[in-house]
């Protein structure tokens, strides 16, 4: 799998962790039966990483949402959110920042709302920028 498989494949099963509470490993199980999606063990690592960090994950998604509380942030739009900052955060000596943050913007363009592109770039551009200091 391309590392962009594997965000999509996580941002799908986080994503659904969200909805069902079910684990990764479940999830993973169904969609692969489901929609033939694959998924392996870097999948499962990053969802678990990402699931297991959400709420500090949020608290940063919080901070830098100028016009949204996380409550009202869409579940597609936080799932996307809490990979690149995950990336951002604790990944940034694997994942270059720029690619975190176009990576969250592909999955917006396939997932979320015309919308939702302008606010996911806006915090995650505002968040790197305050990174770089």
């Amino acid at each position: 799998m391309t590392k962009h498989e594997i965000r999509e494949a996580a941002f799908i099963i986080l994503y659904q962790m969200e909805l069902t509470g079910q684990s990764s490993e479940e999830i993973a199980d169904c969609t692969y039966e489901a929609f033939e999606m694959p998924s392996n063990r870097s999948v499962l690592d990053l969802s678990d990483k990402v699931w297991e960090k959400r709420a500090e994950l949020d608290e940063i998604i919080g901070k830098y949402s100028p016009s949204r509380a996380t409550s009202r942030i869409s579940r597609v739009d936080l799932s996307i959110l809490r990979i690149a900052v995950y990336e951002l955060t604790f990944e940034k000596n694997k994942v270059p920042p720029k690619v975190a943050i176009n990576e969250a913007i592909e999955l917006t363009k396939a997932y979320a709302e015309k919308s939702d592109r302008l606010f996911v770039n806006g915090l995650l551009n505002s968040y790197y920028k305050e990174l770089e200091k």
